[in-house]
């Protein structure tokens, strides 16, 4: 445990940490850097492998998650870290809405490590979003889940998350 004391300390530094307690242990909350884009990588394949039974090309998703740590699309990583591994992350969106004058937050590329689900490690990252959200002056966030996936459905609606939308798309991609 002293490395993660050490971790924490080095984070909390940094002003971009946020310390949270699970039921048996403690994990870090902050934005995702340049060094996680490997575990970020393996978390979206495993993703879309888990939710639409998807091979990501290790080409595209790589050059997608470096664009978002490089900071060039309007998206974030925001990540849960224990003892200095990464266990869980999501991706934010900015979407312009006219309507309400604001942005809302999209929350995108939701994934926990299979060894920490059902320990309140997304409830904690979603948490952490939607407080900078509304301190960034968002007007809302929004998600989209795959249709098939109800354990999905059902974590969103005990975090307080409602829908009235339905999503379509017309993709110009295989996948």
């Amino acid at each position: 445990m002293a490395d993660c004391a050490v971790e924490a300390r080095q984070l909390s530094e940094m002003g971009d940490s946020v310390r949270v307690t699970l039921v048996d242990h403690t994990i870090t909350l902050r934005t995702a850097r340049p060094d996680d884009l490997q575990t970020l990588v393996k978390f979206n394949q495993a993703m879309a492998k888990e939710t639409e039974n998807l091979e990501l090309p290790d080409i595209v998703i790589t050059e997608g998650v470096k664009a978002v740590l490089e900071g060039r699309p309007a998206a974030t990583y925001f990540v849960a870290e224990d003892c200095g591994s990464v266990v869980g992350q999501t991706m934010i969106t900015r979407e312009w809405s006219d309507w309400r004058a604001k942005d809302l937050w999209w929350i995108q590329s939701v994934y926990v490590d299979p060894a920490y689900r059902k320990q309140g490690v997304f409830k904690q990252l979603y948490q952490y979003v939607r407080q900078r959200a509304q301190a960034a002056g968002a007007a809302g966030l929004r998600l989209y889940a795959d249709t098939s996936n109800a354990s999905a459905h059902a974590a969103y609606e005990r975090l307080g998350m409602t829908s009235h939308y339905k999503v379509y798309e017309d993709m110009f991609t295989s996948y």
